[in-house]
């Protein structure tokens, strides 16, 4: 009977073990889901930074070719306009 009440002794010890071994590996999980769960938040954040970037970006790149636009035809215009006055000297 001693073996029995002996070999119940150390399941204590066992399940304690196993306990703290099942608690290291939930705190671990739970440190990764913190982690994970900062990363979502940060790339949440680049994602309405880039959204608000983008537009204002285009609207930039916009102006630029009306810019240039207007200038070429400015430019397209008066070079028409002086080879209609040469045509008409001649």
């Amino acid at each position: 009977m001693e073996d029995g009440s002996g070999s119940s002794h150390a399941l204590p010890g066992r399940q304690e073990s196993e306990l703290q071994k099942l608690q290291r590996q939930h705190e671990e999980k739970m440190a990764r889901i913190q982690e994970l769960k900062r990363e979502i938040e940060a790339l949440k954040l680049r994602l309405e930074q880039r959204k608000s970037q983008v537009p204002h970006e285009m609207v930039e790149a916009f102006k630029a070719l009306s810019d240039k636009h207007e200038k070429l035809r400015e430019e397209y215009n008066a070079l028409v306009a002086d080879r209609k006055g040469r045509e008409k000297l001649n």
